[in-house]
This record gives structure tokens, C-alpha cells and sequence, in this order.
């Protein structure tokens, strides 16, 4: 892809841009500032309590039209519980785990991905490359959609994917002006076994016993 660490936010799947707000990008008017030192977005800033540890807010949902002083405006907004993309990621993870990757899972795939500016899937690929390919899709795709909690304990990849560090990005000004990236840690104390795949006995059939 040409991803460069030094400069992670160039190039990206378009999703990225249209999800998270970053160090750099532009949003009412100004650019977010998540850098250390002074940034006004980072720890800081103005709200240190109420900056994101991950050094990313959130864009989705957000419609910048809005004045945030004009609360008359503000109104309410219907949720989507379901919307086309995750029909076509359904039938797609159905059809490829009941025959395979056929014709009909690339272009389901690739209509969501053309539909982002994102080019086709490469041909050619086995059912297990396939699936790998459709669970980043959903992750990617249905971002903050309440469905990557329930996706991945479905597969049964919670102990591998709950477990690992939360991640984050810091990012240092420097004093002639460009920044530094480094991965950091952004939340502590994540752990998942295999009991958690499971609900607990409700308190109610535990006393009614």
C-alpha cells in the first residue's frame, strides 16, 4: 500500500477520512491538533480530561453543517440498524463459507469497495484469504456500527483479537515544525477468555435454584 509510519495519514482507504478525525486533518475550520507539546486537541489542550487517549476522535455520524451554538438546530438524527453495505458483507462471508469465493462474493466485496473509491479485490483468492478479506472489510466498513464486539466472538477470535494492546498514535511537534509518530499503548488492563464467550447465569434462575 505504500503506508510510511512517518506519515500515516497519507494515502489512506478513503473510509479512514470519512471515520476519524486525526492529527492534520480539517474539521470546522481548523486543524485537528492531537501533537505534543500545545496541541489544542491533545492532553494540553483546553479539556485535558476530555481528550482521547488514542490521539483519534470520531467523524462518523457527524454532520458538520450544524453550528454547535445553534442548539435549535441540532434536531435528531434516526439510526440505522441496518443499511445495504452489511447485506452485501452478509450474503458475502454465507456465500464464501457454503462454496467458496465465487463471482458473485468478489462483486458483492468489491461494489462496497468501488462505492469508497477502493479497487477491486485482487482474483484469485482461496476461501481462507477470502474470509480474512471479508472480516477487515466488515471492520473497516462498519466502523463504530455496534458490530465488531458480536463479529468477533461469532468467529471465535476474541482471545486472540481482545487481548492484544489497544493502540494509539503519539504524535511530537518538532521545533522546525514537522511531527514524529509512535504506536503507543492507549488503554490498559483488556483481557478476554474463553468463559467470556458466554452470558452469565442470571442472579434470578441462580436464587430460583
Amino acid at each position: 500500500s505504500g503506508y510510511d509510519p512517518q506519515d500515516p495519514y497519507t494515502d489512506r482507504d478513503p473510509r479512514f477520512y470519512g471515520t476519524i478525525l486525526y492529527n492534520g486533518a480539517s474539521y470546522r475550520g481548523r486543524e485537528i491538533e492531537t501533537f505534543l507539546p500545545g496541541g489544542k486537541d491533545s492532553p494540553a489542550g483546553n479539556e485535558p480530561w476530555n481528550t482521547s487517549p488514542t490521539g483519534y476522535y470520531l467523524r462518523k455520524f457527524l454532520n458538520e453543517n450544524i453550528s454547535l451554538e445553534d442548539w435549535n438546530s441540532m434536531g435528531t438524527s434516526p439510526w440505522r440498524y441496518i443499511r445495504y453495505a452489511e447485506i452485501l458483507l452478509n450474503y458475502a462471508e454465507a456465500q464464501n463459507e457454503a462454496v467458496g469465493p465465487d463471482q458473485s462474493v468478489h462483486d458483492a466485496i468489491n461494489e462496497i469497495r468501488n462505492r469508497a473509491g477502493m479497487p477491486n479485490l485482487p482474483a484469485g483468492l482461496s476461501k481462507e484469504q477470502m474470509r480474512e478479506r471479508i472480516r477487515n472489510e466488515r471492520r473497516v466498513e462498519l466502523a463504530y456500527e455496534e458490530h465488531r464486539y458480536f463479529d468477533v466472538r461469532r468467529w471465535m477470535i476474541a482471545e486472540d483479537v481482545e487481548n492484544q494492546m489497544a493502540r494509539g498514535m503519539s504524535v511530537t511537534k518538532n521545533g522546525d515544525g514537522s511531527f514524529t509518530y509512535a504506536v503507543k499503548e492507549a488503554l490498559t488492563g483488556k483481557t478476554f477468555s474463553a468463559k467470556h464467550y458466554w452470558f452469565p447465569i442470571p442472579i434470578e434462575e441462580i436464587n430460583a435454584s
